[in-house]
């Protein structure tokens, strides 16, 4: 099985603490040529890689994708279909920015095979939108959900927390009030304030206060989705299906029965196509600056594409793929920093011997299941509550030769 990554670079306006290959839109947009090229990369990758696979998600992100016309994902969606083995129940998702759908486009881009959003809402709180330099106000949010709720069944929201300034009491109630909307999964992400962003520069010129360097928001935003109902399945993405919600244990989830979040596919309305890279799945990577990991008799390779916009427009009219094959130490490690976020954890038999014996996995496994960061079966290993909450840790712990 594999997935296609679409990368749109353009946006309206940059976010404040956006580190993304993004750039704000100006000017008029050739999207007939941008599609020619991105037809040309696809078909690139199924000429030198693709091996008669499953393709089980698309995945439009950005950038604002939703700033793309409709057509240009229709035709996008059915030359996946002709030239590759899209299955019938495929995950489709499209990235949406508020300020740049309505549903009448909505409606347009279910017909044309769209079956997922992923919106970007944030914050609803209208101070923090500003500060955060997104350009929709909470009440176009929410509308926003909403109305789409009309049109998809499947809706996932991003949220932003730890901003500047926030406190844990005003993130729990904002928390609880997007979890009232009409979505089915939340993808929450702890604010990394990155070189290079406006938010960096806000920081240091003391404009905003620095975020809390304490973990008490990631425990009060865990605590919250498991009250509401949202099972945990990776670090920051929750799923609202009570069929696999986490149990409780020591005040955090158990991360239990692991093998049903190896299924193929797992059931909505867990990412599709995110799972994908946690379990470390091919995936093909179309779009300035795009990543993609594909293999090659059992080697990873890594190819990353050129990230200026022109130059990738130049090197698209005939792409040459710069291919790095990865070292078994680079798999083994990306296999660990991948895995260890996902409730479904690692495939230890995806280890080569000469890895887990030059990282003595069995004696270091052994350690962490002692202290119960860990929980283990035939196949697979995954981490706990108390092990999530050492994440970072038990991955240089794995990692160190």
């Amino acid at each position: 099985m594999s997935s296609i990554y679409i990368h749109w670079p353009f946006c309206l306006s940059k976010c404040y603490y956006c580190d993304f290959n993004s750039i704000p839109q100006t000017g008029k947009i050739n999207f007939i040529q941008w599609y020619r090229l991105y037809c040309n990369v696809l078909t690139e990758f199924k000429r030198r890689f693709y091996k008669n696979e499953d393709i089980t998600s698309v995945y439009f992100g950005g950038g604002t994708p939703s700033l793309l016309p409709v057509w240009f994902i229709s035709d996008f969606i059915d030359n996946v279909q002709k030239e590759f083995r899209l299955t019938p129940d495929a995950e489709i998702t499209l990235e949406v920015n508020p300020k740049t759908i309505d549903k009448i486009k909505a409606m347009e881009l279910k017909e044309a095979g769209v079956n997922r959003l992923s919106i970007g809402v944030q914050s609803i709180i209208d101070e923090d939108l500003k500060m955060l330099g997104r350009i929709h106000t909470s009440e176009e949010a929410k509308r926003c959900v909403f109305d789409m709720r009309e049109v998809f069944s499947n809706i996932s929201i991003d949220m932003i927390y730890n901003r500047p300034n926030q406190k844990i009491a005003t993130w729990e109630e904002e928390l609880i009030q997007v979890l009232n909307f009409p979505i089915n999964h939340i993808s929450a992400y702890e604010l990394i304030v990155e070189d290079n962003t406006k938010i960096k520069k806000m920081i240091d010129s003391g404009n905003v206060k620095s975020p809390s360097d304490s973990d008490e928001f990631f425990k009060k935003t865990l605590k919250i989705m498991q009250n509401t109902g949202f099972d945990m399945y990776e670090v920051s993405n929750f799923a609202k299906d009570g069929a696999l919600a986490s149990s409780v244990c020591g005040g955090g989830p158990v991360w239990f029965n692991i093998q049903v979040y190896h299924a193929a596919p797992p059931p909505i309305p867990y990412g599709r196509h995110n799972i994908s890279y946690w379990k470390y799945e091919d995936y093909y990577g179309v779009g300035p600056g795009s990543h993609s990991r594909v293999s090659v008799n059992n080697k990873k390779i890594a190819i990353e594409q050129p990230q200026d916009s022109a130059k990738w427009m130049i090197w698209g009219e005939n792409p040459i793929f710069n291919e790095e094959p990865l070292s078994e130490d680079d798999e083994f490690k990306e296999r660990v920093i991948m895995g260890l976020r996902f409730k479904g954890g690692i495939n230890l038999n995806k280890f080569t011997e000469s890895a887990k014996n030059k990282y003595d996995i069995k004696n270091k496994l052994k350690s962490l299941e002692e202290n119960s960061y860990i929980i283990t079966d035939d196949e697979y290993v995954a981490l706990t509550y108390s092990g999530i909450m050492k994440l970072n840790l038990v991955i240089r712990y794995l990692t160190k030769e």
